[in-house]
């Protein structure tokens, strides 16, 4: 409906800047999707051992607005995601967001880490800058929200040959869903903010 103002807000990067604008929207009351193509939120702070300019712990200033922005009854968390497209005008937005498999199942997972433990196959490990390796069900790093595994198809066996399913048959609920497909969503929002963060300088 023309005029239609739709009282939502969708931020598109799931790092520092995306997730305080998505805490100081939901505490003023708005409901906010948090879209984000890695499958944990953080960005490169994360990655960070000290920042400037107070050379403060990273993980000490981060760790508790993760923690925030993933209970909070106003933010829908959609990591993993990537937006394809969006139409409309201020005030009445409609995007399309491509929510890729994980291969694991957010409703069931505990966050146990067994699957991760039991799984045979190594892949460099890019939130180590490759210096790493981690196996082919991964979660980014130790403290990620969501603290939900991902399958990375490239490395996994059993979207190679299939064979092994290790991690399905050592997870005690059940989250492991090799059928997962890859799904588009379409949401209504008034506002978009874009908070897409930066690549890293290729010093070579």
């Amino acid at each position: 409906m023309a005029g239609e103002k739709i009282g939502a807000v969708m931020v598109v990067g799931g790092g520092i800047g995306g997730i305080q604008a998505a805490l100081d929207l939901a505490n003023s009351g708005y409901k906010v999707y948090l879209v984000e193509e890695s499958p944990a939120i953080g960005g490169r702070m994360a990655a960070l051992d000290k920042t400037f300019p107070t050379n403060d712990c990273a993980m000490c200033t981060l760790s508790p607005k993760l923690v925030e922005c993933g209970r909070h009854p106003n933010i829908e968390l959609l990591t993993y995601s990537d937006l394809l497209d969006i139409q409309g005008e201020p005030g009445n937005f409609t995007a399309t967001v491509l929510r890729r498999a994980r291969s694991v199942d957010e409703s069931k997972c505990t966050g146990c880490g067994i699957c991760i433990e039991k799984c045979p196959w190594k892949a460099p490990n890019k939130f180590e800058q490759g210096l790493k390796e981690r196996k082919a069900i991964y979660v980014p790093y130790a403290q990620a929200i969501p603290n939900i595994p991902v399958i990375d198809r490239e490395t996994c066996t059993y979207f190679k040959n299939g064979k092994c399913k290790a991690c399905q048959k050592f997870c005690g609920q059940d989250a492991i869903d090799f059928t997962m497909t890859d799904m588009e969503i379409k949401l209504n929002v008034g506002s978009v903010i874009l908070t897409p963060g930066y690549e890293a300088f290729d010093a070579k």
